[in-house]
């Protein structure tokens, strides 16, 4: 083996060296943000199922962060009532730390506080029709 041909594959084993340091730091952050989707799948999924409870209110918008989770800011924003005592939900999480990440679930929901009242009532309008 001559000094060139250990130079060459010297060169040759630093490249590849170097292309699975780029894929493995890929792979890390890749990992990172999945990690950081799925939780602020969870917390989304978490403060609408409070909103469902009543624990937040449906009536009116509110942002704020999270006890646990204090890094990780949430907004609840309430549309306009679609039918009696239902409105759209959206509830927006994320946070700003390193790596934004932003989650959004919108659901209609039934306004918890009105639970067992039942929807202003209208009468059918009746016709008759009279057979000649």
């Amino acid at each position: 083996m001559t000094l060139l041909e250990v130079l060459v594959a010297m060169a040759v084993f630093l490249l590849a060296l170097a292309g699975i340091a780029q894929l493995i730091d890929f792979g890390t952050n890749s990992s990172v943000e999945a990690a950081r989707t799925t939780t602020g799948t969870r917390l989304c999924q978490s403060k609408m199922a409070e909103a469902e409870a009543g624990v937040v209110s449906v009536s009116e918008s509110s942002q704020g962060t999270f006890d646990d989770e204090p890094l990780w800011q949430w907004s609840i924003e309430i549309g306009a009532e679609l039918a009696p005592y239902t409105y759209p939900v959206t509830v927006k999480v994320w946070i700003e730390q390193g790596r934004a990440v932003e989650v959004t679930l919108t659901q209609i929901i039934f306004d918890p506080q009105n639970m067992g009242n039942a929807a202003p009532a209208v009468a059918p309008e009746t016709t008759t029709t009279q057979r000649p």
